[in-house]
């Protein structure tokens, strides 16, 4: 069965694990997930995009993207958390349509340093429990998405991977990210680049040009993406019809389906179908171990002392953080004390309530 859908606790609108992956089935679901590697290294394949993830990098699946982790290094550990869309979207009222993309080229960038700090104060959060923690977590994922509208709604092509694109001014990489947007929410609609201008009070020139700029795709391409990318999941659900498929996801006609299909899976739709039935979840195995808090505490420990606190400090503030942190875990670890001196520290603040 291709769709999952996951279950939470009533007081817990989030699913956050430690494991170490062997493989992870394609499938999709209609909840937003972090996928954080703390170590190691695995293979994500995510529409018709493979990223090899390394130690520390970061990727969100939205919603409704098949997805799956295969080819993984037998060290690897990876921070997984799965957040409850119907709880979510209270405050976020566009989640299911928002697209976040955190793979780029500038692996130590500010933004990713600032995303993965808040994930590892969740994992550390969750594996420790103190009173108090679930709604510390869910606090602190509402933060996290707030940041990630602000800083990761923005994508660009580089061939067929889709990667994340920074841009100098934080106010087009927010407009770009709500015209995205709005393309995948009614992608199988007579979507026009007309309608599009309208919406943003811009002329149909400027927002080709913005588009083309931005996402290195022309408009009517880019819907072609949008729709062949949510065609995946019925693709592959089961033996339905490509002409019927073309049609549901907004094609005229099932040879411009194929075309585009082609352009950025590398196949024909029923070849793609072939190829992957024996890797979607119900006919693959998913093999993953996870981990309880006794393993999983010394390699959230190693992150936090990998992670730079360089961004918004200047050098010589930074260099006491990482010293302070050090000397944090250090005492940790010969005493096996609480972690609420660490946890407070990430959290910001150095006093005792």
């Amino acid at each position: 069965m291709l769709e999952e859908k996951a279950g939470y606790l009533d007081d817990m609108p989030m699913n956050i694990r430690i494991v170490n992956i062997e493989n992870y089935p394609l499938h999709y679901h209609n909840d937003h997930e972090f996928i954080y590697v703390l170590r190691g290294s695995v293979t994500l394949k995510c529409g018709s995009s493979i990223y090899k993830m390394q130690q520390g990098d970061i990727f969100i699946i939205n919603d409704s993207e098949v997805h799956g982790i295969y080819d993984c290094s037998k060290d690897n550990v990876v921070l997984m958390i799965q957040i409850n869309a119907d709880y979510f979207t209270r405050q976020f009222p566009t989640l299911s349509n928002n697209v976040y993309r955190t793979m780029g080229k500038e692996k130590g960038n500010k933004e990713i340093i600032v995303l993965r700090n808040v994930l590892l104060k969740i994992a550390l959060n969750h594996i420790t429990a103190p009173p108090g923690h679930k709604l510390m977590n869910i606090n602190m994922m509402t933060d996290a998405l707030n940041y990630c509208d602000k800083n990761f709604k923005s994508f660009y092509f580089e061939g067929r991977i889709v990667m994340h694109k920074k841009y100098d001014y934080p106010e087009i990489g927010e407009r770009l990210g709500r015209i995205i947007d709005y393309i995948y929410e009614h992608h199988s609609e007579k979507l026009t680049l007309r309608e599009l201008a309208e919406k943003e009070h811009f002329s149909e020139g400027y927002m080709s040009k913005l588009i083309t700029a931005g996402t290195g795709l022309g408009f009517r391409e880019l819907l072609a993406f949008a729709r062949v990318e949510e065609s995946e999941k019925i693709l592959l659900s089961g033996s339905e019809k490509i002409s019927s498929i073309a049609g549901q996801v907004g094609f005229s006609t099932t040879a411009y389906y194929e075309k585009f299909f082609e352009k950025w899976f590398g196949c024909h739709p029923e070849e793609y179908r072939r190829m992957y039935a024996d890797r979607i979840k119900g006919n693959s195995a998913e093999i993953l171990f996870e981990m309880d808090s006794a393993e999983a505490m010394p390699i959230i420990q190693n992150s936090i002392k990998n992670l730079s606190f360089s961004y918004g400090e200047n050098r010589e503030k930074s260099g006491e953080n990482r010293d302070k942190l050090k000397e944090l875990l250090d005492a940790y670890e010969k005493t096996n004390r609480s972690h609420e001196e660490i946890l407070r520290f990430m959290l910001g603040s150095d006093s005792k309530n």
